[in-house]
């Protein structure tokens, strides 16, 4: 792990809520008062996309160890079919309603194609949430002007997938006013899985704790 060069760059500016909201609906509950009182101390809701992609950092023996470090945080798994951003909003929108949260209190976490997915659909404005952790994504160029967000989008990305041309997503993050922070990792290959664990394992962190702190701020 130590032979690892990986840089991280942070841009914290003032965002814009986008307009984007996720409606809620209330669940039964068989647990009666005590269900209900749990569900209410919940305040942030990480929601992992599980989509066609084999996960190669948030993995089944990593994701225990995230919910541990997190113990008020909600843990659900999101299933999408594929990647389409149809399929990934009516997924997300529905585990939100089913879990009786609000979109300023969901993380959305991902890899792959469904990660990229999920961040163009957050910096279009379509997917309103309180964090996006996007793991192993392509920075090919965004197809649309970026929309401003008051989501925090916090990438773990390989440097040989992410290109510093202008047109590229990282250098055109970096000329946003969203708070944007990117963890680029070098080969050798053997060592970048253990890497990319360790950054994601600290986004995941600062993202449940900035979320959990504006809900307790703004009543949610």
């Amino acid at each position: 792990m130590h032979s690892v060069n990986w840089r991280i760059m942070s841009i914290h500016l003032n965002n814009i809520s986008a307009a984007a909201n996720f409606k809620s609906m209330s669940i039964r509950s068989p647990h009666g008062i005590a269900a209900r009182t749990a569900r209410t101390a919940t305040k942030v809701m990480v929601a992992v996309l599980a989509g066609p992609d084999a996960p190669l950092v948030a993995t089944p023996a990593e994701l225990p160890r995230w919910r541990r470090l997190t113990p008020l945080a909600l843990w659900s798994t999101v299933s999408v079919r594929d990647s389409s951003p149809d399929e990934i909003l009516r997924c997300v929108a529905a585990e939100v309603a089913r879990q009786d949260v609000e979109a300023p209190q969901v993380i959305l976490l991902g890899e792959g194609k469904a990660a990229r997915t999920a961040l163009e659909l957050v910096l279009r404005g379509t997917l309103d949430c309180a964090g996006l952790l996007a793991i192993a994504v392509h920075c090919a160029p965004l197809p649309f002007r970026i929309v401003p967000t008051a989501a925090a989008v916090r990438l773990v990305v390989r440097r040989e997938n992410c290109a510093d041309a202008p047109e590229f997503l990282i250098t055109t993050l970096q000329a946003t006013d969203i708070d944007a922070r990117i963890v680029r990792l070098d080969p050798p290959a053997a060592k970048v899985a253990r890497a990319a664990a360790s950054a994601a394992e600290t986004f995941v962190l600062e993202l449940v704790a900035n979320a959990s702190r504006q809900s307790r701020h703004h009543g949610v």
